[in-house]
Order: structure tokens, then C-alpha cells, then sequence
């Protein structure tokens, strides 16, 4: 029952439940007393972190002690310096239930000590709202709201208000609150801004930097300051119930607050916020600065996970995608999938990872099986925690690329293992349809141009055009508007309203310098106006933006052109580069099909590589191959490969 420490010398219970039995020996006159010593010698033992146990024992057996036996005001000092350690250790159960204790013993003097119970109080608001106690956190708030003397020490009951509003998704009121609580320090914020007060706020701000840019934030010393916290808050409840002028308004004050006092944690989120409805707007490279500016001050909080990888996320998905490549961001996105699940911010961190597909899948990345398994994963991970909208959107992913990477007779239908549209939207509600049937019908779109399905093009075309031609996802939105513009040109009749909308959205993304936009502006533009040059443009263009989907693409729409043009030896040396790039990127359900459509391509060797000034292919009239098996001869690699249709491909 006691063994002997070989450090110390000193005898201890072999375990806390013989521990525990063992009080049950002792006289029941002498048991608090005894009781009361052994906490006063685990207090005085508890320093150092190898000893914490020491104190979490004491406050636990003081807590089991009648009132009139402990000092009160010692007991909660103690019970609130152990929840702190608690929570440190990532408990947050043990820390609740120290505080609860704490809130029961101050019961009895309840704001005789104001400081104590003040600080007793903020602790279990904290607290609670962390468990998702809303109850508790409403009866908390409004005992410190009654008692407390001034705005600061009200800070965190009017903040924590604000956010248990915004977790029952009332957020009008929310935003409306927390504007309440800013203009108590004077800010003078309105509730529904007009074209005038957006006026007057943006020469306030234009003030306040005197002639300097947003990257003149970066020079600014860091601070420690709540109020932005609540800045925050405010901006995303406006955000949600639909209130951009607020939002402006609210971020312009956050920044003034910055230039005067200091840069703050919450910060950098604030102004991608301000950066996203600025892009919206139109002003790309306005937007631009602001996201880069927020990255930059973002890593002054690295170590604040949550803040740090929450930015990170929202500055690729709503900025910076603009005009850097889609390629630049995949990694970043999916480090901030895994720091965000690991801090428990699973709806953030499914966000990121959704955005981390839509860049991979724009970026023409490859389609290989650790990309299935990804997906499948993240299915499963959805269904674990009740998140059925994220869970079908990963669903639409993953049968997306089987059709890809698969033989299927019907290949632009998603309708398979993974996902089945009429049975998944049939169980849904009605908004959440809506956005599942867009996703699931972008996806089907770009299976339908691959496979050359017009019936399937036009259909989805007919369904897309009901939605507004925007979307806050960068890299969402490209490969709607990339598709889009690319079956309205490859119909029939062709779709100029709908094409020429992409076009027009596409060269101006162009001039203003995106890296993504070319390829896609050429190859549409190619499709509206076929010639030579303009698809050996587009296919330079989709070569030098490594998006090697696209090259596959213009190269065989490049061969039906030529075709037409009796040109059938050039179009068979394009047919062959389009087909080892669509086996390369993973659509070896594409190269399949192809085999069958063009026969000697069941014989086809990979080409050399091209020179820089002949990607195209179009320079020369006759290129060179090799042999059908893996070997090198005259500098030209050759290669031939079988398929196996569990979704891999064998060398």
C-alpha cells in the first residue's frame, strides 16, 4: 500500500484511490484537522513544476472541508491560481470545476472583496463560454455587469456577450451590441452607416496615417490591447448579418486605434477583412497591399496559433490568390488545417482545408491516390463531428477525381462511391442545397469540357448562370469562371453573354498582374476566335503557369482546330502531348478514353520536351520519339504506361 520514493526517502500511497480509502481510518473528530494539515504541507511542498501535484491535491482536500474550517478568501485564491495551471495543461473540465468551487465559497461574501470577486467572476465567464455553458455565461455577465464599477472592469462581460450572441448566430444584434460597447470609448460609431459616414471615416483614416500607406502598420510597436478583440468581433458579426459599410467602418476605427496605441494580436484578421471587401469591390491591388501588410504583422503573433494560422488562411482564400499562383498557397493552407484542428477550431480548419483543394485542383496539381485517401479522411472526419455540408463538398472532390483518375461510362455524372448528387441534395435543406448543387455543378462542368460532353455543358451552364458571378473564395470562383467561359465558347451555339463575361473578368485580372489569369484568358479567347496563334498562345501561356490540366486541354482543342484545318499530322503530335499530360497530371481516365477515340495513340511514346521557344510544338513540323519501352536513345527519354483501375498507374 506505500511505497518508498528512492529520490526522496519519503513514503507515499501506491495510488490516490488507497489514498482516498485510507481517510476512511481516521477518527471522524480528527479527520479535518488532519485534513487541513496535510494541505498545509502539500501547499508549502507544491513549488516547481515536478511538485504541481502537491497543489492540485490541496485545493482538493480543502474544498472537501466545511466552510468555518478554511480561510475563505486563501481557498479561492487558491482554487483560481490551480484553474490557471489547469487550463495551462490543457484541462479545461478541471479548470470549471475549480472555478465553480470558487464562485460557491464566495457565495457567502460575494463583492465585499470587489478585486477577487471580480476577477472570481471573469474567470468562470471565461470559462464557461469555453464549454459552451451559455447559461451559466448569461447569469455571470450579468452579476459583473450589476456590480462592476467602470468600463474596464465590464470589458470582459460586455465582450463575452457579444461573442455568446454571435454562437447562437443572432448576429445583428451581436454587431449591434458590440458597436454599443466601442462607443463607449468615444469612437461614435453609427449603427447603419450611410455614403455619408463612409465618407467621413475614410478622411478620419486618411488623416490618422498622414500621407502614409496600410504598409506603414508594420513600423508600429505591439501591443497587448483587448479592445481589439471586441473590434474584431464586431466586424465578423457585421460580416455574417450582411453589414459591409459596419465592417468598414468598424475595421478604419480598429486601424486609427492601431496607429495610436499600438498593433495588436487581432489586428491582422481585421484587416483581411477590410482587404476581402476591398478586392470585391474591384480594387485588386489595393487588396493586395492589405493582405500582404496583414501577413507581415501576423508574424509578430506566431506564436498565437489560433490568431497567426487563422489569418493565414483568410489572406490566401480572399487575397492573396488574386495575383499570386494558386501553387503558392496549397502548403500554407494545409499547415493551417492541422495547427486549427489541433487547437479545436474545427469549422476553421475544414475551411482551409476546402480552400486548400479549390488551389489544388485550379493549380492543376497532380491527381495522385494520397489524394483520395485525403479526401476520404477528411469524409470521415466531417461525419465524426456533424459537419454533413463540409462532408459533401470533400464528397464532390473525391468522385471528382475518380472520374478522373477511373474508367467510367459516365464520366461527368457525379454519381458514384463517393458521392451520389440526387441522394445527398434530396436530404438537404434548402440553402445548403443551393450551395452544394453550385459546388457539385463547377465540378461537373469541368468533367463535361474534358470529356467533351455539350449536353452536360450546357445544363450546368444553365444552372450557374443562376448564380451571382462572385464568390469571396478566390480560387473557387477561378475555376468557375475558367470553366464557364471555356464550355460557353465549345458549344453549338455558342454562349457570348456568359463567355464574354468570363473574358472581360479574366483580362483585367490579367492587366492588374495575376499570375493565374492568363492561362485561362488565352485559352477562352482561343475558343471565341480559333487560329493558330491564338491557341499556340494560350498553350505558352498554360506552360509557362504550370497548369498542366489546361495545357492538356488547349493542346487537344488545339488538334480538333487543326483538323478542321486538314492538318491532321500536326494534330496528331497534339492529340499525343495532350494525352501524356492529362496521364501525367493523373486523369488516366481521360487518357483512356482519348485511346479509344484516337487509336495510334495506344502506341504513343512521351515527346521530348520542348525548347522554351517552341512549347507549343507548332515551330517544327516534326518532332522526335522513341520506342515504346523504357529506355534512352539519341537524348530522348521513352516511356509507355498501363493502367489498373482501382485508381493507380503502373510503369
Amino acid at each position: 500500500m506505500l511505497i518508498r520514493s528512492t529520490e526522496s526517502g519519503h513514503y507515499m500511497f501506491a495510488h490516490d484511490r488507497i489514498r482516498k480509502a485510507s481517510r476512511g481510518y481516521v477518527v471522524e473528530k480528527d479527520r479535518n484537522e488532519l485534513l487541513l494539515h496535510m494541505a498545509d504541507v502539500l501547499q508549502r511542498l507544491g513549488k516547481g513544476s515536478k511538485m504541481e501535484w502537491c497543489l492540485y491535491t490541496a485545493v482538493e482536500l480543502l474544498n472537501s472541508l466545511p466552510p468555518e474550517k478554511v480561510d475563505v478568501v486563501h481557498l479561492v485564491k487558491l482554487n483560481l491560481y490551480v484553474s490557471k495551471m489547469a487550463k495551462s495543461r490543457g484541462s479545461p473540465e478541471k479548470e470549471n470545476m475549480l472555478l465553480r468551487e470558487s464562485m460557491e465559497r464566495l457565495q457567502p461574501f460575494k463583492w465585499k472583496d470587489y478585486d477577487l470577486s471580480l476577477e472570481v467572476h471573469n474567470a468562470v465567464i471565461a470559462s464557461e463560454y469555453a464549454l459552451g455553458n451559455q447559461d451559466r455565461v448569461t447569469i455571470a455577465i450579468d452579476e459583473v455587469l450589476d456590480h462592476a464599477k467602470c468600463l474596464r472592469d465590464k470589458f470582459s462581460a460586455y465582450l463575452h456577450r457579444v461573442k455568446s450572441l454571435c454562437e447562437t448566430k443572432d448576429y445583428m444584434t451581436a454587431a449591434q451590441e458590440g458597436v454599443k460597447v466601442l462607443n463607449k470609448y468615444s469612437y461614435n460609431i453609427p449603427l447603419k452607416p450611410t455614403k455619408l459616414h463612409m465618407v467621413r471615416e475614410k478622411m478620419k483614416l486618411r488623416l490618422a496615417f498622414k500621407s502614409r500607406s496600410y504598409a506603414s502598420l508594420t513600423n508600429m510597436h505591439v501591443t497587448n490591447d483587448p479592445v481589439f478583440e471586441l473590434f474584431w468581433d464586431v466586424c465578423k458579426n457585421s460580416l455574417f448579418s450582411g453589414q459591409p459599410r459596419l465592417v468598414m467602418i468598424v475595421a478604419w476605427t480598429a486601424v486609427r486605434r492601431a496607429i495610436e496605441k499600438g498593433i495588436d494580436m487581432h489586428l491582422p484578421v481585421i484587416l483581411v477583412i477590410v482587404g476581402t471587401l476591398v478586392g470585391k469591390k474591384g480594387n485588386v491591388r489595393a487588396a493586395n497591399e492589405i493582405g500582404n501588410v496583414a501577413l507581415t504583422l501576423s508574424e509578430n503573433f506566431r506564436n498565437n496559433k489560433s490568431e497567426y494560422s487563422y489569418t493565414q488562411f483568410a489572406s490566401y482564400a480572399g487575397i492573396i490568390f488574386y495575383l499570386q499562383s494558386f501553387r503558392s498557397g496549397v502548403d500554407i493552407l494545409q499547415q493551417c488545417y492541422k495547427d486549427l484542428k489541433f487547437l479545436g477550431k474545427f469549422d476553421l480548419a475544414l475551411g482551409s482545408m476546402l480552400n486548400y483543394f479549390n488551389a489544388y485542383f485550379a493549380a492543376g496539381l497532380s491527381l495522385g491516390a494520397i489524394l483520395e485517401s485525403k479526401l476520404l479522411v477528411l469524409d470521415e472526419f466531417c461525419q465524426s463531428i456533424d459537419r454533413s455540408g463540409f462532408a459533401a463538398t470533400f464528397q464532390i472532390h473525391r468522385q471528382f477525381v475518380m472520374n478522373l483518375r477511373q474508367k467510367s461510362e459516365h464520366p461527368t455524372l457525379l454519381d458514384g462511391p463517393a458521392f451520389k448528387q440526387d441522394t445527398v441534395l434530396a436530404e438537404m435543406n434548402d440553402q445548403n442545397r443551393k450551395m452544394t448543387l453550385r459546388d457539385a455543378s463547377v465540378y461537373r462542368l469541368e468533367l463535361a469540357f474534358i470529356f467533351n460532353d455539350t449536353e452536360c455543358m450546357a445544363a450546368m451552364l444553365e444552372t450557374l448562370s443562376g448564380y451571382p458571378f462572385e464568390d469571396q473564395v478566390i480560387s473557387r470562383f477561378y475555376i468557375r469562371a475558367c470553366f464557364m467561359g471555356l464550355a460557353s465558347f465549345s458549344l453549338v451555339k455558342k454562349n457570348h453573354v456568359i463567355g464574354n463575361q468570363c473574358l472581360k473578368y479574366f483580362r483585367r485580372m490579367k492587366k492588374l498582374g495575376s499570375t493565374n489569369a492568363p492561362p485561362a484568358y488565352f485559352f477562352i479567347a482561343a475558343l471565341k476566335r480559333p487560329t493558330t496563334k491564338a491557341f499556340t498562345t494560350a498553350i505558352d501561356s498554360c506552360h509557362e503557369a504550370s497548369m498542366p490540366h489546361l495545357e492538356a486541354m488547349a493542346r487537344e482543342r488545339f488538334a480538333m482546330f487543326l483538323l478542321t484545318q486538314n492538318e491532321s499530322e500536326l494534330a496528331n503530335s497534339q492529340i499525343t502531348s495532350a494525352y501524356w499530360l492529362y496521364y501525367d497530371w493523373g486523369a488516366h481516365g481521360k487518357s483512356l478514353a482519348m485511346t479509344r477515340d484516337y487509336p495510334f495513340l495506344k502506341t504513343a511514346t512521351k515527346a521530348q520536351a520542348m525548347s522554351l521557344t517552341s512549347r507549343s510544338g507548332i515551330t517544327t513540323r516534326t518532332r522526335r520519339t522513341g520506342s515504346a519501352s523504357e529506355s534512352q536513345s539519341g537524348g530522348v527519354v521513352k516511356r509507355q504506361g498501363t493502367f489498373d483501375y482501382n485508381s493507380t498507374c503502373k510503369y
